[in-house]
């Protein structure tokens, strides 16, 4: 017993020492927080927090208005050409319109300013409630800071980049001293990218672009006539396989940083703020650069059949091939859709092996 009144005394002891009591409130709630448990740095930091937030919402604010605004001059620009190419439309006709649009955009302006206030009092209560709580505040908080950022980015002046997502597929083969599209299968030859695009302009009417990114890109590419690449062997050949197959793939995987110089046509719409935005919308484009990067690695995947079994077998890194890969890209195209055309520049097999280089054609959305 005195163990245990010993140990009930040394637990009690040590939990007072942290200071952690349990407070019973009148409504019977079994913990609270004070009014003080935040101390004056952490009530700064959250004072900061809510006062961009509710500054972020009235950016938002002006930024939908300055929107709205702009759609309706150019809706009210239309209506007054079609008033002096249309002899069926009249004045009265037209004035009718506008005054329709009018009231359409100004009651949406409303209604969003309606709602973002609501938003603005909330924020304000919340801030109240993260003087009990910080926890809540600081999540919501950091939850708003990126949205801080994107409205940020939506009030500049004018954006000069922007980025987006690439994919890319078409035919692929080896091209070399006795080597040519005529030595390979046109059923397993096939090139695929895909990754992340940005874009930066370099002329005023953003005409001229840059483009630079990160791709994964892989090159499939199979020899007709029964023959491969031969593996595990110091300068890598073109050999005979020696007995049927029903496949007999060799692929490249490669991580590359494309660079490119852009030419296409632009739409420059201004709004009642100062902003500035040109899109490229549906307009010709032409663009030429290259690439370099690493290859990742090689294989040889066989697919057979011996005594009535189906055999699939892949030969991983077993060739004498360059790591470092580099080439030339040129495309045309409209809109987000191109036509391509690439080849690599660096031997796909080292020194003494066989002469082959990368040439791949096909489509682009970017």
């Amino acid at each position: 017993m005195k163990n245990i009144l010993l140990c009930s005394a040394i637990v009690l002891a040590f939990f007072s020492s942290l200071g952690l009591h349990a407070q019973v409130d009148p409504e019977n709630k079994p913990y609270t927080y004070k009014e003080d448990s935040l101390d004056v740095a952490e009530k700064e930091k959250l004072k900061q927090t809510v006062i961009k937030e509710i500054e972020a919402l009235e950016r938002q604010k002006a930024l939908y208005e300055s929107n709205q605004r702009t759609d309706l001059a150019e809706k009210i620009v239309k209506i007054n050409e079609r008033l002096k190419q249309d002899a069926n439309y009249s004045a009265a006709m037209a004035d009718a319109d506008k005054k329709a649009l009018a009231a359409e955009y100004a009651q949406r302006i409303q209604t969003h300013n309606e709602m973002i206030d609501g938003l603005i009092e909330f924020t304000k209560i919340r801030k109240k409630e993260g003087e009990r709580n910080s926890n809540i505040t600081v999540t919501m908080g950091n939850g708003f800071n990126i949205e801080l950022e994107a409205n940020q980015r939506k009030l500049q002046k004018e954006i000069k980049t922007t980025s987006g997502f690439s994919l890319g597929f078409g035919y692929n083969f080896m091209n070399g001293d006795q080597l040519g599209i005529d030595d390979f299968s046109y059923g397993n030859n096939n090139y695929v990218s895909f990754g992340i695009q940005y874009q930066t302009a370099l002329s005023t009417n953003q005409k001229l672009r840059f483009n630079y990114g990160l791709m994964y890109q892989s090159h499939g590419a199979e020899l007709n006539g029964g023959r491969i690449f031969s593996p595990n062997t110091d300068d890598t050949q073109i050999t005979s396989i020696g007995f049927a197959v029903d496949k007999a793939k060799f692929r490249q995987d490669q991580l590359i940083v494309p660079l490119q110089l852009e030419f296409g046509g632009t739409d420059k719409k201004e709004y009642d703020d100062g902003r500035v935005r040109y899109q490229q919308g549906d307009h010709w484009k032409a663009g030429i650069g290259g690439f370099v990067g690493v290859n990742m690695s090689s294989r040889l995947k066989l697919k057979y059949e011996e005594n009535g079994r189906e055999i699939k077998n892949t030969i991983v890194d077993a060739f004498e091939n360059e790591v470092l890969v580099y080439g030339l890209d040129a495309y045309i195209g409209k809109g987000s859709t191109t036509l391509f055309g690439r080849m690599n520049l660096n031997n796909v097999f080292q020194s003494g092996s066989v002469d082959a280089q990368y040439v791949s054609f096909g489509i682009r959305f970017q």
